[in-house]
C-alpha cells in the first residue's frame, strides 16, 4: 500500500502497516506437491465425508496442529470437486473486513468494488450465489469469532448455494463458542500427528526407497526431530533425497536433522 499524507501532513492511521496483496492470500485450488500425496488416517477420515458436504452445500471444519496436512487436504478437496473452487487464506493480523476482501478476490479474481461492510457482503453473496463453488477459508483461527460469524452469515444469506470449508488450528474451540455456527457444521474433523504403524506407513509412502529402513530407525528420527509431524517428515526426507541417500541410517538422519535445525540435534 502506498503511503498517503493527510491535509495536515500526517500519515493516515490505515497506512502504518503494509498490507499483503490480496492475490497473495489466494491459494491455487489444486495440489502442487514435490512428493506423493499421503493419505494419512486423518486425511482418509475427512475425505470420506466430503461428498455429503459438497452435495448439500454444508459447512465443514478441519482443525489440527500445524504440519498435519490440513491445507494439503483443503487443496485436494478443491481439486477433486466437480464444481468451481477457491481457497482464501486469512492473514495473521486481519483487519475487520479482510475476510470479505480476500473471499471476494478468491471467488471473482479481482479486488472488491464495495467500499464498506454492507456493500462487500452484498458483492460476495451475489458472487457466491452465481458461482456456487466450494469456498475454503484457511487459517480461520486468525479471524476469531467475529470473522467466523461473518462467514456463517454469508453462507446463510445465499440460502445456501455453496459449500464452505473452514480450516485452522484451534478453530474447533472458537466455533464451539458460536452456537449458530456450531449448529451448522456438517463435517467436523481433527487432523492429528502420526504414531505407530501409521507413522511407518506414511514415511514409506512419501518415499518408497525407505521401504527397507527398519522401524526402529524411523522411530529414532521421529523421536529426535519430526515427532509425528507430516511436514517435518517431508522436510527430512527431501533433505535425504537431495543427498541421494536411498537407505538412510541413524547417522544419515542425524546429519539431515542438523542441516535443518542444529538445535534439534543437540
Amino acid at each position: 500500500m502506498t503511503t498517503e499524507l493527510t491535509a495536515i501532513g500526517r500519515r493516515s492511521t490505515h497506512d502504518y502497516k503494509q498490507r499483503p496483496d490480496l492475490n497473495a492470500l489466494v491459494l491455487p485450488p489444486h495440489l502442487e506437491l514435490d512428493h506423493p500425496l499421503v493419505h494419512t488416517p486423518s486425511f482418509r477420515h475427512a475425505a470420506s465425508a466430503m461428498a455429503g458436504l459438497l452435495a448439500r452445500n454444508k459447512i465443514g471444519l478441519i482443525d489440527g496442529p500445524p504440519g498435519t496436512g490440513k491445507s494439503t487436504f483443503a487443496q485436494w478437496a478443491a481439486e477433486q470437486s466437480d464444481r468451481p473452487s477457491a481457497i482464501a487464506v486469512m492473514p495473521e493480523d486481519p483487519r475487520p473486513l479482510d475476510l470479505l476482501r480476500i473471499s471476494i478476490t478468491a471467488v471473482t479474481g479481482h479486488n472488491p468494488t464495495g467500499s464498506n461492510k454492507t456493500e462487500m457482503e452484498a458483492e460476495l453473496a451475489e458472487a457466491l450465489g452465481e458461482w456456487q463453488g466450494l469456498l475454503v477459508l484457511d487459517e480461520v483461527q486468525n479471524v476469531r469469532i467475529k470473522g467466523l460469524t461473518e462467514a456463517r452469515y454469508i453462507h446463510d444469506i445465499t440460502r445456501p448455494r455453496f459449500p464452505l470449508l473452514l480450516v485452522g488450528y484451534g478453530a474447533m474451540a472458537t466455533v464451539r463458542e458460536n452456537t449458530p455456527l456450531d449448529s451448522r457444521i456438517r463435517l467436523r474433523r481433527t487432523f492429528r500427528t502420526l504414531s505407530g504403524q501409521d507413522l511407518f506407513d506414511t514415511v514409506r509412502t512419501i518415499d518408497d526407497r525407505l521401504a527397507t529402513v527398519p522401524d526402529d530407525v524411523i522411530r529414532y528420527a521421529d523421536d529426535k526431530f519430526a515427532r509425528g509431524n507430516l511436514r517435518q517428515w517431508v522436510d527430512l526426507i527431501e533433505t535425504l533425497q537431495d543427498w541421494n541417500v536411498t537407505a538412510p541410517t541413524r547417522t544419515d538422519f542425524d546429519d539431515a536433522i542438523v542441516s535443518i535445525d542444529e538445535e534439534a540435534a543437540a
